[in-house]
């Protein structure tokens, strides 16, 4: 059984959160129901972790602001060196003063997170200075908006994804709310056909910008996040995935990528208290 459990996943993303602490309070966030809410990864922990195992790409962001770690662009930057595609997902807040520094790391994709609009407003000159300077750069740089769908704000995305356009990012990624902790119950989930109709009027306006937008697929046991994701913490405890922070494995990538407790994790996976209930 494991060795057909193995077979079916490819490890691609190497996720690493380089910072628990963050400069906002969203209210979708899970921060709220973590052990400790303080603590950024060392650079010297950093590439002790990506040396562990064959990773296509590290992502750099897990619950709390990757800008924040003083030591984020040469984790980049190492990363690079060493054949890496490197990515991160950011608040925005602090991009506007990181322009250069976001440009000479040889960052491949940053994401920005919304999932309200006046968040968006507050950031949204930060990503547009970012994108007019990479490109007078001619740099390679792929800016996203990343953007969490929820029942109040089905209307907004509308206005988020035409502003994205507007500013130039090159794609918009929609996703489902992660809301099993229930960090805010005035926050919920589409049913399955109020999702369906709002996804095709975004198809609509996919055609209409011309802006690519990745909508959220089916949602399938095995889960294909940890078909090709693992998550590590900033202590540098390995998990499954980033919804599952405290459900340590141990600390070392590749030791665990081969464990019969990992393997039989992903062959039950149904049966799994969060992951059984997860649409993400």
């Amino acid at each position: 059984m494991f060795e057909k459990v193995k077979k079916r996943y490819s490890y691609r993303i190497l996720q690493i959160e380089v910072s628990r602490v963050c400069n906002l309070d969203c209210r979708i966030c899970m921060r709220k129901n973590l052990e400790s809410t303080t603590g950024f990864m060392s650079f010297d922990k950093f590439k002790e972790i990506i040396g562990t195992y064959n990773f296509r790409e590290v992502a750099l962001h897990g619950w709390g602001e990757p800008l924040l770690n003083k030591d984020i662009f040469q984790m980049i930057e190492y990363a690079k060196e060493q054949g890496l595609k490197t990515s991160l997902t950011t608040n925005a807040t602090l991009v506007g003063e990181n322009i250069s520094n976001i440009l000479d790391s040889g960052l491949d994709d940053i994401a920005f997170g919304y999932y309200d609009m006046d968040i968006l407003m507050k950031s949204i000159a930060n990503v547009k200075d970012l994108i007019i300077e990479k490109r007078k750069r001619g740099s390679q740089l792929k800016a996203y908006l990343d953007i969490t769908i929820h029942r109040d704000n089905t209307e907004e995305i509308f206005a988020v994804i035409k502003k994205g356009h507007e500013i130039g990012v090159d794609a918009a990624i929609l996703h489902r709310l992660f809301n099993i902790y229930n960090v805010d119950e005035g926050f919920k989930n589409l049913s399955k056909k109020e999702e369906e109709e709002l996804l095709k009027r975004i198809k609509r306006v996919e055609k209409e910008l011309d802006l690519k937008i990745y909508l959220p697929k089916k949602h399938t046991l095995p889960c294909r996040i940890v078909k090709y994701t693992i998550f590590v913490t900033f202590e540098g405890r390995v998990t499954p995935c980033c919804f599952l922070p405290e459900s340590y494995m141990g600390d070392d990538v590749a030791n665990i990528l081969r464990s019969k407790e990992y393997l039989s994790f992903l062959a039950d996976m149904k049966n799994h208290e969060v992951c059984s209930k997860c649409v993400w």
